[in-house]
């Protein structure tokens, strides 16, 4: 006969340091997750839990507001694993920063445009859904991390290799 015994819990307490007066304020942001915005995965995901992670954390971080996107950005991956897409973020909650010449959305390729292939994003194989992020705006495609004009991309060669507008300026001088 096999016996087992569990251990006392001695962790600390659960309940994180939280002053009275913050404690409202961060039950209140917290509790968006039961809001209309939300409420199209209810039914699928209960809040409840992730309410009261959200509450402990902001606790335990002293309100600060990147614990609060996080849990709800854990929530809408969970509705989103779930088949609910929820359109969450504004410029006023949780914005995503995007560097400079690009704008957030909330669903862009995977695949993005780049210098070295401009049609990146309408021929990426649609293996997964579009995911949020920061898109390069308007005649703008990435090179190295950044968001640069199309008139600043190189070209491509017959086998296909990429040649950025100062390499062939220096191959041009060179050449001569």
């Amino acid at each position: 006969v096999l016996s087992c015994s569990c251990l006392p819990d001695l962790r600390e307490d659960d309940n994180p340091p939280c002053m009275a007066e913050n404690k409202q304020d961060i039950e209140r942001q917290c509790n968006v997750l039961k809001s209309d915005k939300f409420k199209v995965c209810h039914s699928l995901v209960n809040p409840d839990d992730f309410v009261e992670v959200c509450i402990y954390d902001m606790c335990q971080y002293d309100g600060m507001k990147a614990a609060l996107c996080d849990i709800v950005q854990v929530y809408v991956d969970t509705c989103k694993d779930h088949g609910i897409t929820i359109k969450w973020r504004n410029s006023t909650f949780c914005p995503l920063p995007c560097p400079s010449r690009s704008h957030y959305e909330d669903c862009v390729s995977a695949c993005p445009s780049t210098c070295s292939d401009i049609f990146a994003s309408s021929l990426c194989e649609k293996t997964e859904d579009c995911i949020e992020g920061c898109e390069c705006d308007d005649n703008y495609v990435l090179s190295k991390g950044q968001c640069v004009p199309l008139s600043s991309c190189g070209c491509t060669d017959d086998d296909n290799n990429y040649y950025g507008v100062s390499s062939l300026w220096n191959k041009s001088l060179s050449s001569k």
